[in-house]
């Protein structure tokens, strides 16, 4: 009985161990939150688009792999990789000291600082002594939260989605959101906000780079990824990817 126990806990080991190497699995499990144009969005047709889509989908065609999506507020992107629900995060999330302690990021895939947005007309706001006493509407668990809750004098305001934020601003319920540059302009350009909208000013908030999130024991995992990335950039992809969503 006892050498059928740990036969069992050694079977029990050897299978626990199978379903770690992701690189075993023919499909990838890519966890992502669609409101940030130009990284990931929904179309008209409620297609998922965006570059980090183009992206997890040339590394999928270099790995060999077939990519789901699946798509969920930012804030749990992490919690549903730690809890193997998803196998890797392309969220254009910025890969930070904090962050990168619970997940084992990629190599930086792309780097761009944050901007305010704020309402058509207001002119009050261009630099960052001028956010005191303002509100500003965030996203949750994003690093324009970190940093917006670290501005004093500034009452944070977080939702899910940055769409969400973008709407607070036109109805006068917040003074302004913080969000990437190229994410920004897309809001500022899409039909729903032209005009109504505009940049007020950039800041850089964080030294981190963009990359794609995995599990700390994924070590094969996180060697291909970074493998697929340098073959798309000496071969010319990346920069064509680059060129399209990064107008």
């Amino acid at each position: 009985m006892k050498r059928f126990a740990l036969a069992l806990v050694a079977l029990l080991v050897l299978v626990t161990a199978g379903w770690a190497d992701v690189m075993t699995k023919d499909v990838l499990l890519v966890g992502t939150e669609s409101t940030y144009p130009p990284y990931e969005f929904r179309d008209d047709k409620n297609n998922l688009k965006g570059f980090d889509v183009d992206l997890m989908e040339a590394i999928g065609a270099e790995l060999g792999k077939k990519i789901e999506w699946v798509d969920m507020p930012f804030d749990s992107l992490i919690p549903a990789l730690l809890a193997k629900k998803i196998d890797i995060v392309a969220a254009g999330m910025s890969s930070t000291p904090e962050r990168a302690k619970r997940v084992a990021f990629s190599e930086n895939y792309e780097v761009s600082i944050s901007a305010f947005i704020v309402v058509e007309g207001n002119d009050t706001m261009k630099a960052m002594p001028d956010m005191k006493g303002k509100t500003v509407a965030v996203q949750l668990g994003t690093v324009q939260e970190t940093y917006s809750q670290s501005i004093e004098g500034v009452t944070v305001k977080s939702f899910q989605k940055f769409d969400d934020c973008v709407r607070e601003v036109m109805l006068g319920r917040a003074d302004a959101t913080l969000m990437d540059v190229p994410v920004a302009k897309s809001y500022v350009a899409h039909k729903d906000f032209a005009g109504k909208i505009k940049i007020a000013f950039e800041q850089e908030i964080t030294g981190a780079g963009k990359a794609l999130a995995m599990n700390l024991d994924e070590e094969n995992f996180v060697t291909a990824v970074n493998g697929a990335l340098k073959k798309l950039e000496e071969s010319g992809k990346m920069g064509e990817m680059k060129a399209q969503w990064f107008k």
